[in-house]
């Protein structure tokens, strides 16, 4: 059973860590995610959503004796994209009436009249289908009524216009996942890094696609030089130790989730998995000392005894076992 914790996005323990993604929200012109857990802090500019859907800290979850099995994750269908129809012959004195509407649909959008604004903003694309703003402004519109299909088209016209805007390979990446395209928004955000080497919250975001695909060698990666650029970001690292858990690397989750523990030493979820790398290192000892540590500090853990009654039962020691195991019970059935 899971102990419910505020971070967004769990990495399940059973036998070892899984990746899981959760729900997506977040607002993309800046892209500001810090440490203290993916998306809790955000700087809003104007436009939509991006990346809180898989840029978030896995937590703990109950230890098991279930074999480790392969975590699903649930792809919405994407459907068919609705191409914006633009006009391939302007007429005279298009460009000047184009951003006359441009210009009208700049207005219904700040009175917050969207469906107004996309209106005259496709009005003034079919006119002029150059004007890159026009585009920029509808994907925020669309994304906003929620017709993301057509933000899409929008996003991927800005791209085509503005081939180094790279806020919009960001925004596109967005869109790709609320449609579950994860290969698709995996390559519009490596070319965002790309442009934008030395973010480390971009390659904390990137390692977190890379971890939810599976592709846990270049998760690594990409924790690893988010630390390098920031080495305070305790968020980062921890999801390193997650990955390094689930690879079956346990020293290095120990080191790792040690090493968060030293800026940290109140971090409940990380004391819990290095408890669980210690027992899956066989360190029993260490086990228990560590889960006796995390019980000073939060005494409703009750995964904290399930992994003590297991250390103990590892050790041969029947009695401590028993006693851990039934205080995991009496506090399961209390919570």
């Amino acid at each position: 059973m899971k102990k419910n914790m505020k971070k967004h996005c769990e990495a399940n323990i059973r036998g070892s860590l899984k990746w899981i993604c959760s729900g997506l929200a977040f607002y993309i012109s800046v892209f500001i995610i810090i440490c203290s857990g993916c998306g809790k802090k955000k700087e809003v500019t104007e436009i939509s959503e991006i990346l809180e859907e898989i840029v978030l800290t896995p937590v703990e979850t109950q230890l098991s004796e279930e074999a480790v099995g392969t975590s699903t994750i649930a792809v919405q269908q994407s459907t068919p994209l609705h191409p914006i129809q633009t006009s391939l012959t302007p007429q005279p004195n298009d460009s000047r009436v184009a951003n006359e509407l441009y210009r009208e649909g700049l207005e219904y959008f700040n009175q917050g009249r969207l469906q107004d604004a996309v209106d005259a903003f496709n009005k003034a694309t079919d006119r002029d289908n150059t004007i890159v703003d026009a585009y920029r402004k509808k994907a925020i519109v669309y994304q906003t009524l929620g017709l993301t299909n057509e933000a899409i088209a929008a996003c991927k016209k800005v791209i085509e216009l503005a081939p180094n805007d790279s806020e919009a390979y960001l925004t596109l990446t967005t869109f790709y996942l609320k449609r579950g395209m994860d290969h698709e928004a995996l390559a519009m955000l490596e070319k965002y890094v790309a442009a934008n080497p030395e973010d480390a919250r971009i390659y904390y975001n990137l390692g977190c696609l890379y971890g939810k695909m599976k592709l846990f060698n270049r998760a690594i990666t990409a924790y690893q030089r988010a630390v390098k650029i920031n080495p305070g970001y305790d968020d980062a690292y921890y999801n390193l130790g997650v990955v390094y858990l689930d690879t079956g690397k346990y020293d290095d989750a120990i080191r790792v989730f040690r090493k968060v523990l030293t800026n940290n030493p109140k971090n409940y979820e990380v004391r819990y998995n290095l408890a669980v790398a210690y027992t899956k290192k066989g360190a029993y000892e260490d086990t228990i000392a560590t889960c006796k540590k995390l019980l000073e500090l939060d005494p409703g853990n009750a995964n904290a005894h399930f992994l003590m009654g297991d250390a103990y039962n590892k050790l041969g020691k029947a009695n401590e076992a028993k006693n851990e195991y039934d205080l995991y019970k009496k506090l399961l059935f209390t919570q």
